[in-house]
């Protein structure tokens, strides 16, 4: 029979056959591994964060301008995207506690989100470290990091990967932060579970879900359903009083939200517009199929593993995620389609336990686990075998992913460049837009092609189309079949009608992105204001003006070749 502890919380769990002594002896004991790997990785993002702006369609050229339009004016900020006053539900506790920051200290929006995003990795690691702590469980705790950074069908590039090559250009996002609040909330509420609910741990659960909910509505939703789960899998004596307060939370968590000023919460739930955009097949069918595959393989490993509470309730998050995933599938939901990625987490946890239970992480146990893979016992060589099949897989998926750090110009490949002094291929297209608009208003609107139009509010003005829908604008649709139509068209009168139907004030052209035709066709000397790079601004005023003069468009033809 295995032995069987008592955890600090009160639960029993059962020791692994395999356990080592002293971690039955300590099993509150957190390895050096952990806190190694945890600085490691604040370290990392700290240093790469700020080559985001090398990946042009990335979303926190979003998270920028809402940060920098809330910086401008906190109160009154109109839609960070769109010349109109449209809220953005971009406008969050994160984006709003960042513009205070920005306006107390006078700091760039662009160095704050490089601050935030090295602080939402503290929160991350963090997290897991106390959300293993709630179940005693942190000697596992650098077991579970390694695979949660590790184990991907290939970096998502998705809200809620924290994948190794995701990690400096995606914790700068509020779905980041919401995800570490969660972990917390989660160890919170698991700690109240095991012993009781104190007159201040239920307020601060709630205020944390409140926030990730109106920082990122779908990792909000999934922390609380993680909340739910937590409640279900408590011993049977805690479960109704469990789930009494949790509904107690969730009508607070609801209330807070429905009582934030800068957007609409209730509006943002009922929102029906665009849902096929929002509801993305091709996304889904990747998270499923690619992207959460091997962390699904490799948590049927854990299974031998479900008498421990923490796997136990990790597996069936894991499978109730996909679920959830597989029925958005049939329904459509936008929010529910989000799950199965975050839903990892529950996976990773319970690969890392097996992970760590099995020695393996240290080299000195690998003598031993070859003479166990080559004994003539079946039982004993499987499982041997199976545990170095897991970390193999780890290093499988891992490789390439540092890979790509040391390759990518949005990460580590500028530093390794300048080390071994190579050429450094970095674009400078966040300081040339910066000099290219210097005199554009904040609220003038500029048209140009989409992938540029996706960087310009982030330095001045507003734009026609962007890469990624804002929510609450009904039009986005024809904007893009505007704008598109503005450099596919011969027609000077359909050019001149999408100028007037948007309030254009300025162009600007990217030499780089459009066709050399489209380009000269465009680019009319007599309206340019200012030329940096590959871009050319012109003044809509003038260029209108000098579209009536064959003359001047023949001249400026010449003249830009």
């Amino acid at each position: 029979m295995p032995m069987q502890r008592v955890s600090q919380t009160g639960w029993t769990a059962a020791a692994a056959p395999g356990e080592p002594m002293h971690q039955r002896a300590h099993p509150d004991s957190t390895p050096r591994g952990f806190w190694i790997l945890s600085a490691a990785l604040v370290i990392y993002v700290a240093a790469c964060t700020g080559f985001r702006d090398q990946l042009h369609g990335a979303d926190a050229w979003e998270h920028h301008r809402a940060v920098l339009a809330l910086t401008q004016n906190l109160r009154h900020p109109g839609n960070p995207t769109y010349a109109n006053d449209v809220p953005s539900v971009r406008y969050s506790p994160y984006t709003v506690g960042l513009a205070l920051l920005c306006r107390a200290a006078h700091l760039d929006p662009y160095r704050a989100l490089s601050i935030a995003a090295t602080a939402n990795t503290v929160l991350l690691c963090l997290g897991v470290w106390l959300f293993l702590r709630s179940f005693d469980q942190q000697s596992t705790a650098g077991a579970v990091l390694l695979v949660m950074i590790s184990l991907y069908g290939g970096a998502p590039g998705y809200a809620n990967s924290y994948a190794l090559a995701d990690l400096p250009w995606h914790q700068v996002n509020p779905s980041a932060f919401s995800f570490g609040l969660t972990l917390i909330a989660w160890a919170l509420w698991r700690r109240c579970l095991a012993n009781r609910f104190t007159i201040l741990s239920v307020p601060a659960i709630s205020a944390l879900m409140a926030c990730a909910m109106l920082d990122h509505g779908m990792t909000g939703a999934f922390g609380l359903l993680g909340l739910a789960l937590l409640t279900a899998t408590a011993p049977a004596d805690r479960r109704t009083a469990g789930a009494a307060v949790l509904g107690g939370v969730v009508v607070v968590v609801v209330g807070l939200c429905l009582a934030w000023p800068w957007y609409s919460f209730l509006k943002a739930v009922r929102w029906q517009n665009d849902k096929e955009y929002w509801f993305n097949r091709t996304i889904l069918m990747l998270m499923l199929t690619q992207w959460c595959a091997p962390a699904t393989l490799c948590a049927l490993f854990a299974l031998p593993l479900r008498n421990n509470p923490l796997v136990r309730t990790c597996l069936i998050g894991g499978v109730a995620s996909l679920a959830v995933g597989l029925a958005a599938w049939g329904i459509h939901s936008p929010a529910l389609a989000r799950f199965p990625l975050p839903g990892l987490i529950y996976f990773h946890i319970a690969i890392g336990v097996l992970l760590h239970q099995s020695g393996l992480l240290k080299v000195q146990t690998w003598p031993g686990k070859i003479r166990q893979m080559l004994s003539p016992i079946a039982g004993v060589n499987s499982t041997a075998m199976l545990h170095a099949g897991v970390l193999i897989l780890i290093a499988y998926f891992l490789v390439p992913q540092i890979v790509t750090v040391v390759s990518g110009r949005h990460l580590a490949r500028p530093y390794l460049a300048k080390l071994l002094h190579r050429v450094n291929r970095q674009e400078q297209d966040r300081p040339q837009l910066a000099d290219l608009l210097q005199n554009v208003g904040d609220r003038d609107v500029v048209l140009s092609d989409l992938e540029t139009s996706w960087m310009i509010p982030s330095e001045h003005g507003r734009i026609v189309s962007a890469l990624h829908y804002e929510l609450f604008v009904l039009d986005q649709p024809q904007r893009t079949a505007d704008l598109e139509r503005f450099f596919a068209t011969q027609s000077e009168a359909d050019r001149d009608q999408i100028i007037d139907k948007y309030h254009v004030q300025w162009i600007v052209l990217d030499r780089d992105k459009l066709d050399d035709h489209v380009y000269q066709t465009l680019l009319r000397r007599a309206a340019v204001a200012r030329e940096v790079g590959p871009y050319v601004l012109m003044q809509t005023s003038s260029w209108l003006a000098a579209g009536k003069h064959p003359d001047d468009l023949t001249t400026s033809s010449a003249s830009g070749r």
